[in-house]
């Protein structure tokens, strides 16, 4: 018989040890599919591309996250969640490691491994969480995992350029796939304890589509995996062409460039607890990402007024306030998605709904380049980014009005 319940093993590491290494392992695995943005100059330079060019290799590594959404689902039932995210780590290695070798061609072949192993982590991790987290703090605690993305981007801004700069970008990825190796090991001492709900029985691929059929076919989880969709557009153009834009127009070095990104990941850290915590205070996740599209609406509007002009310090504080919203909806989403969905069934209604998303992440920077051809400008193409950001706030809306109205039944 499976154990379904959290171990009794003596001297199993303490919760926040889980935190922890869960936190962690999202942060580094950003890290490694967010450096090639943060040097993106650099590698213009070495392989003479143009730089709007990078945001393909980002879209590359969002559609092989979509292939371990939909086929390793039910890798978390099988081996475990700690197991599993300990794959994904090894691959965003593999990743890094591809990325080092001397041409454009693995540049864009590191973005494979790199998606594959990415998207392993987040449904494997959240079903680990969901087993060990209080439900009164399940919004926060969600929210704490999940800051490990603008954490990682935050590693990526401040960290890779000064890399680039000081011994060559490629070195950016080798650090990485240190940290990320570490990390497995430190996975390891309370893998047994975190995993032992797992089913050696379990198939290794269960209805792939079935976690996609779970969020479609209810209301709420559908419009909410919609607005995440929406929402990752101008997450993924800030990480993206940030760097590029400040480097290209408005004639930043390219460290005083990372400066600015990182400023707007610690916004997405600070508004990953924000949110959480909103969401927990109102008893109402969806009216706390309603106020959260607004307000992401209304600030990438803004970037319309940035000019070489302005002061580094303002352009900090707007992209800050940007990376709150752009970078901080994600911890309330799961957390929502892991309640709405049924029992048993958290990992692959996440990996479903993550699936939804990672089409907006896909297609966030296909758009955003086309929107930067079309007006000839980043700051025009960032703030046309407004458009998805308001489609986001529309569908949460609808489908708290709809969890509002009563039932005609």
């Amino acid at each position: 018989m499976v154990n379904t319940a959290p171990s009794s093993a003596s001297n199993p590491p303490p919760f926040i040890y889980l935190i922890a290494v869960l936190l962690l392992g999202q942060a580094l695995g950003t890290t490694a599919t967010s450096i090639l943005p943060a040097v993106a100059p650099k590698v213009v330079e070495s392989y003479h591309i143009s730089s709007s060019l990078i945001g393909y290799q980002v879209s590359l590594i969002s559609l092989a996250m979509l292939f371990s959404l939909v086929y390793g689902g039910n890798l978390s039932v099988r081996w475990g969640g700690c197991r599993v995210s300990q794959l994904g780590l090894a691959l965003c290695i593999a990743g890094c490691g591809v990325a080092m070798l001397p041409h454009q061609g693995f540049m864009l072949l590191s973005a494979v491994p790199m998606g594959l192993g990415y998207g392993l982590v987040s449904p494997a991790t959240s079903a680990v969480l969901m087993r060990f987290t209080p439900a009164q703090h399940r919004n926060l605690i969600f929210s704490v995992k999940q800051s490990g993305v603008p954490l990682g981007g935050i590693a990526a801004g401040g960290l890779a350029p000064a890399i680039a700069v000081w011994v060559g970008w490629q070195w950016a990825f080798g650090v990485t796939a240190i940290a990320l190796a570490l990390l497995m090991l430190c996975v390891e001492r309370g893998r047994a304890h975190w995993d032992n709900d797992r089913d050696p029985r379990a198939k290794w691929i269960a209805d792939p589509y079935g976690g996609l059929a779970i969020v479609w076919c209810d209301r709420a989880l559908r419009l909410l995996a919609i607005a995440g969709a929406a929402f990752v557009v101008m997450q993924l153009a800030l990480l993206t062409f940030t760097v590029i834009f400040f480097v290209e127009e408005m004639k930043l070095g390219l460290v005083q460039a990372g400066f600015i990104l990182m400023a707007s990941q610690m916004g997405g850290v600070v508004g990953r607890l924000f949110w959480g915590w909103v969401a927990d205070y109102l008893r109402d996740c969806f009216k706390a990402l309603a106020l959260l599209g607004g307000v992401m609406t209304v600030t990438t509007v803004l970037c319309l007024a940035i000019t070489p002009a302005w002061p580094m310090l303002l352009s900090c504080a707007l992209f800050f306030v940007l990376g709150t919203t752009a970078s901080g909806w994600n911890g309330a989403y799961l957390a929502e998605v892991a309640r709405l969905a049924p029992q048993h069934s958290v990992s692959a209604a996440t990996g479903g709904s993550l699936f939804i998303v990672n089409i907006g992440k896909f297609l966030g920077p296909i758009m955003f380049t086309a929107a930067y051809h079309a007006t000839g400008s980043y700051g025009s193409a960032f703030a046309l980014m407004a458009i998805p950001s308001a489609v986001g706030m529309v569908c949460v809306l609808q489908v708290r009005q709809r969890a509002a109205a009563p039932s005609t039944a």
